[in-house]
């Protein structure tokens, strides 16, 4: 339980945002009016972002006191959180950020693209409850397995930028 309020406390803006744009959309398409949900939402998100910006402002200015330049401070956040997220293991980031939640969005996105490509399919789909639930489950498939391919690309190019800030010799 503990590391999922850490998980969420430290991905909070992304959650309220993905939460605004689930909404906002959901009021587009359903015209059911939850604009005042997407305008608290997005409130809630700038208080956030805020709080977080005077956070990095103090201390921005205490690593310029040791004479560290804004780049430096983002290399040093960039090892400890990459150090953190490589001591789980490359499957378990591949898997779950990248099929899992990643995944979940190149679904809505494959979904799209395959719906504006081929005519046919809106009403392949919209005859039987089964059909829509293979395409969704072929198009959540698609997503994972590019999601997974894509974020192991990722912890490649990751890994190599963090060994060259912690190797002295690279």
């Amino acid at each position: 339980m503990e590391k999922a309020f850490h998980f969420i406390k430290k991905h909070r803006f992304d959650i309220i945002v993905a939460c605004s744009v689930i909404t906002f959309i959901f009021d587009v398409l359903y015209y059911r009016h939850y604009t005042f949900a997407v305008i608290a939402l997005y409130v809630l998100s700038y208080a956030v972002d805020i709080k977080k910006q005077k956070n990095d402002a103090a201390e921005r200015k205490r690593m310029l006191a040791k004479g560290l330049v804004p780049e430096d401070i983002k290399n040093i956040a960039f090892v400890k959180d990459w150090d953190e997220t490589r001591q789980k293991g490359m499957v378990k980031f591949c898997v779950v950020y990248g099929g899992i939640f990643f995944g979940f969005a190149l679904c809505a996105i494959i979904s799209i693209v395959v719906m504006a490509a081929v005519s046919s399919i809106f009403r392949y789909v919209s005859d039987d409850p089964a059909h829509l639930v293979n395409f969704i489950g072929y198009t959540y498939a698609a997503g994972f397995i590019l999601g997974v391919i894509l974020y192991r690309l990722v912890w490649r190019y990751k890994e190599q930028k963090f060994i060259r800030l912690t190797d002295p010799l690279h």
